[in-house]
């Protein structure tokens, strides 16, 4: 299993599995798109949470699963996007992004909380 089954398995945000191994949630965005590996204190924690060596069923993960493409949203005005530079302009621990790219927004929802931001400056 990757970071990210594990992590949803749980029922938990990238927020707050952060929050448990004292990382930002960019930082598990990081490690769920495989851009970086956890340290030994953070494999220690997950393998302590999980009940699994993280390092083993991330080969296993890649195994039976095709590699994650790479994904960009593009405007019809040009220009392109990536849902790590969406998260880059977001606040920390959101649960919902809403992108329009016609509108040239995006939406944030944490909790009560929402906001907006524009993609392209």
């Amino acid at each position: 299993m990757t970071i990210r089954e594990l992590r949803r398995e749980k029922g938990l945000t990238q927020g707050k599995l952060g929050e448990i191994l004292g990382v930002s949630p960019k930082t598990i965005a990081a490690y769920e798109s495989g851009k970086t590996k956890p340290g030994a204190r953070v494999a220690t924690r997950i393998r302590e949470l999980y009940g699994v060596n993280i390092d083993e069923a991330e080969k296993t993960a890649e195994q039976a699963a095709p590699q994650n493409p790479e994904i960009y949203i593009q405007s019809p005005l040009g220009g392109n996007i990536t849902p790590e530079e969406i998260m880059a302009k977001v606040p920390e621990g959101i649960d919902a992004v809403y992108v329009r790219v016609d509108q040239n927004k995006l939406w944030w929802v944490r909790g009560v909380e929402y906001g907006d931001v524009d993609i392209w400056e």
